[in-house]
């Protein structure tokens, strides 16, 4: 019924993927696996599934207890809510949303958790809610859709230079002006520039946790999905480009800008960066990620599940703020009234 789920090759329970050994591990007999073991019996096709386009399932059913659950239409890989296995909805991995690539995770949910814990525990004024164990819990593991550019730029740079000399000579102070016309030219080449492509997920810290190491990237398997969420994409390769050549952009100016020295002062009047040869490929890429609401607004905290980077938002608490300035006050009264009796 459009679900599709890891079982061991032992039991036929769920499987999930280890991120520490990179291989699928079964809770029940704790039986291991590696990809090529699950490929040679499982004998997935997908190469087929990719030329198949197949219709969209808003319900799907657990391949392990027979429920019926919804997924709204972009959430491709999830868990059941009764029995709790991973579940991976194989039709939205088909036709023009199957990845081309894919980065595994490598930290586990536990690290992930201490990553937050370290993090918060720095934020003297955020809500004591989002320290509390029950939320930290909630951390979940996502596979986030990425358009990844390759691409050219052909860029120019043109801008006024001044050299300034100064020296004295009798009584007098003379200073010399030399202006310079500067002009910079040069190409560049990208590759697997990252854009989000998920509407849900913030733009400014899907950024933030750049950047993927891209040694570890691999060719897509949906066997990956198991033991974690993950989205599929709704922005369109079209509209991802223009995030695409706005970085190109100011990734290429500031390169050509960094050949210029040797003067006093410096600055651009005009600049003409072209965008050549793009071309895309469709990624999941891991993140770990928690919302928090505080005062009916959310604040999203995200892991990079490969690297280790975080980024997050945290609310001050104005209660928290009162509590310490009403410590220190009464702290500073104390001192004020009592301190000759205490240092006499």
């Amino acid at each position: 019924m459009g679900a599709l789920q890891c079982k061991c090759l032992n039991c036929r329970a769920g499987l999930e993927f280890d991120p520490p050994s990179q291989n699928w591990k079964c809770d029940y007999c704790f039986s291991e696996f590696t990809k090529e073991q699950l490929d040679a019996v499982h004998d997935i096709e997908e190469k087929e599934e990719y030329e198949e386009e197949q219709p969209e399932l808003d319900v799907y059913h657990c391949n392990s207890c027979g429920a019926e659950l919804l997924a709204d239409d972009t959430t491709s890989a999830t868990f059941c809510l009764y029995c709790k296995n991973p579940t991976i909805i194989k039709t939205r991995f088909t036709g023009r949303f199957r990845p081309r690539y894919l980065i595994p995770f490598f930290l586990t949910k536990e690290q992930a958790q201490g990553l937050y814990r370290k993090w918060i525990g720095k934020k003297l004024f955020a809500p004591t809610e989002f320290k509390l164990k029950e939320e930290i819990e909630k951390i979940t593991g996502v596979y986030a859709p990425f358009w990844l550019f390759d691409c050219r730029t052909n860029g120019s740079l043109q801008g006024q230079g001044t050299q300034v000399r100064t020296w004295v000579q009798g009584d007098y102070q003379y200073t010399q002006t030399r202006f310079f016309r500067v002009v910079r030219r040069g190409t560049a080449e990208y590759q697997k520039v990252p854009v989000d492509a998920s509407k849900k997920l913030d733009d400014s810290l899907m950024q933030l946790i750049e950047p993927y190491n891209y040694k570890d990237l691999r060719d897509f398997s949906k066997q990956y999905m198991s033991g974690f969420m993950a989205e599929r994409y709704d922005v369109e390769s079209g509209e991802a480009i223009n995030v695409a050549k706005q970085r190109v952009e100011q990734y290429t100016e500031k390169r050509l800008r960094e050949t210029i020295g040797g003067y006093t002062s410096y600055h651009d009047t005009n600049s003409d960066i072209a965008l050549q040869n793009s071309e895309e490929s469709y990624a999941m890429l891991p993140v770990y990620l928690l919302v928090n609401k505080y005062k009916g607004k959310d604040h999203l905290f995200m892991i990079n599940g490969q690297t280790g980077k975080v980024v997050g938002e945290a609310p001050v608490s104005k209660l928290k703020q009162l509590r310490l300035a009403g410590i220190i006050f009464a702290a500073t009264w104390l001192l004020a009234v009592f301190g000759g009796a205490f240092f006499g």
